[in-house]
């Protein structure tokens, strides 16, 4: 049987805040708000794999009311989520992941990647 888990996230720029996506901190003047790291990327990622096992989303994982899991790496978010892939004896055959920037805001950053 095949399983799939669609995840989808997104946050606000701020000011005063590192920006973060798939766990690699990217030099810019503002970052993603959020309760955690805010890294959208990974977010995304842990959602697709909780909704494949039927495992609920990330925010019942890990709440924005927990003040203990304030500022959590987005790593340690995945890490906690493919330890309940393992318990649920599940693996992760394939992962496609999309990133849709607001082009005005990002595009450098990008731009800069592919060179």
């Amino acid at each position: 049987m095949i399983r799939c888990g669609i995840g989808y996230d997104v946050h606000r720029l701020a000011k005063g805040r590192r920006l973060i996506l798939g766990g690699v901190e990217i030099a810019h003047s503002r970052g993603l708000e959020g309760h955690s790291d805010a890294d959208v990327l990974s977010h995304a990622i842990a959602d697709a794999l909780l909704g494949a096992i039927a495992a609920g989303d990330i925010g019942q994982h890990f709440p924005n009311t927990d003040e203990s899991i304030r500022g959590i790496s987005s790593i340690e978010i995945l890490r906690h989520v493919t330890a309940l892939l393992a318990k649920n004896k599940r693996a992760l055959p394939m992962l496609m992941q999309q990133f849709l920037p607001k082009p005005r805001k990002l595009r450098h950053i990008f731009q800069r990647c592919g060179k």
